[in-house]
């Protein structure tokens, strides 16, 4: 029978060594999974250490592998400072595949009069952090030329034009506002407005795209002031609806890059008196939990926030934990691209009778 050890004794692999009859270097080494350590000496060490209640220490741990089992986020500098609820989503899952693999998370935010690139750069080098997690990807992003340069593994969410050589996960954004464009004509609208995000943003711009090629292929015509790009926050969005609402031929929906954006056009259109779902519909992207709180519930396409940050923080521990190849072929990157889906509820449906009858003159 195991011996058992008094509360208040640790087992440390010196114990664990002598009860053993074994070195400590080779306990070590066994611990750790070395390959000239026999499977046999393997398993009977690691018997021993569960029947004797070792637990490994993590510094002790990390020193012998020579990792540092942290990884860096850094928040992406934001006018204003908002909080992204989208960020917010991912951050939740990636500090809970981390924490499974007992591994830590290290966000970080970017000091005025600094960028992010700075921010990284001296984490690496006070030797913070194993790894990076980037989000928010824009098309050409200075953050992923300095990874691409920086030896230290990193896996995007989201992609940039060029994005052969490093890991990625990312939702098929033009698709999804093809799909929601398709969902809008299907229902009969063919007057559909668009509240776009930044240009720079790669997934803003993607999706711009996905709604000029579907209006385009569906025979929609985009009439001047449907387009509203740079919207990034509900205060810009109510701006922008307050625009939409003064043209004399008005749309009968309008398609939103994100949840955070459609529902300030939600509450912008109902200050103006207009019946959101019935009047006039409204669809985000992202699939927040926020959108089913609203009135009406909000139409989004959805993508799985919570599991994009658990599947990216499994991806970049499993990276972290190859050994380090220079000029490794894109091959060998996680690459994975995710597709969104729609979410129906109240905020969009066919255009009301009403509403076309008075297309010409506007909405009072």
């Amino acid at each position: 029978m195991p011996r058992v050890r008094k509360q208040n004794e640790t087992m440390s692999i010196a114990r664990l060594a002598k009860h053993l009859g074994l070195s400590e270097g080779t306990v070590s080494r066994a611990l750790n999974n070395y390959p000239d350590i026999a499977e046999k000496t393997v398993a009977r060490v690691r018997k021993a250490a569960d029947e004797l209640g070792y637990r490994p220490s993590t510094t002790a741990r990390r020193l012998a592998r020579g990792v540092v089992e942290t990884i860096g986020f850094v928040l992406p500098a934001r006018d204003g400072h908002q909080i992204d609820p989208f960020l917010a989503e991912i951050l939740d899952g990636l500090a809970t595949e981390l924490a499974l693999s007992d591994w830590d998370l290290l966000v970080s935010a970017v000091p005025d009069g600094h960028d992010e690139v700075e921010v990284m750069d001296r984490l690496i080098r006070s030797a913070k952090v194993g790894g990076f997690v980037v989000a928010r990807t824009k098309r050409h992003d200075p953050r992923i030329d300095f990874l691409r340069t920086s030896h230290i593994p990193f896996v995007a969410q989201g992609r940039t034009e060029n994005c052969d050589d490093y890991a990625w996960l990312d939702i098929d954004n033009e698709k999804a506002f093809v799909d929601a464009v398709n969902y809008l004509v299907g229902l009969g609208h063919r007057k559909i407005a668009y509240l776009g995000g930044d240009p720079e943003l790669n997934y803003a711009w993607q999706r711009r795209a996905g709604y000029l090629a579907a209006t385009k292929a569906n025979g929609c015509d985009i009439l001047p002031g449907y387009m509203h790009d740079g919207i990034t926050n509900e205060l810009a969005a109510r701006e922008a609806v307050l625009e939409i609402l003064k043209l004399p031929d008005h749309p009968t929906a309008i398609l939103c890059v994100t949840d955070a954006v459609a529902i300030g056009a939600i509450h912008a259109l109902a200050h103006a008196g207009i019946d959101v779902g019935s009047e006039m519909s409204v669809i985000g992207f992202d699939g927040l939990p926020m959108g089913e709180a609203i009135h009406p519930g909000l139409t989004t396409m959805s993508q799985a926030s919570y599991q994009i940050g658990r599947e990216v923080g499994r991806i970049v521990v499993a990276q972290a934990n190859k050994p380090n190849k220079a000029n490794s072929p894109a091959s060998e990157f996680s690459q994975i691209l995710w597709e969104a889906s729609l979410t129906v509820r109240g905020s969009a449906n066919p255009p009301a009778l009403k509403l076309a009858a008075n297309a010409k003159g506007g909405i009072s």
